[in-house]
């Protein structure tokens, strides 16, 4: 019989294990994957705007995560009139 500090350092050695042959396996399919893509974008001509919202950009953790605020529209500078 297994006390229970046993059986949790066991399924953390086994989760490291999967940790490992997902980053294996991903790695492996990483180049197919983008010919796919790159496939699909020519086939229905998607475009970098429309795609923008689906890819990850320098500095954020993941794509689609933060929202962006647009930005504030600037009010014409107003002409002074000198009377003299």
């Amino acid at each position: 019989m297994t006390t229970p500090q046993q059986r949790l350092e066991e399924i953390t050695a086994q989760e490291k294990q999967l940790a490992e042959e997902k980053a294996k396996l991903l790695a492996a399919s990483k180049g197919a994957d983008l010919d796919m893509v790159k496939q699909l974008c020519k086939q229905h001509g998607f475009t970098a705007t429309q795609l923008r919202s689906s890819l990850r950009t320098k500095g954020k953790a993941s794509a689609g995560t933060a929202t962006r605020k647009p930005a504030a529209k600037k009010a014409p500078a107003k002409k002074s009139t000198a009377k003299k």
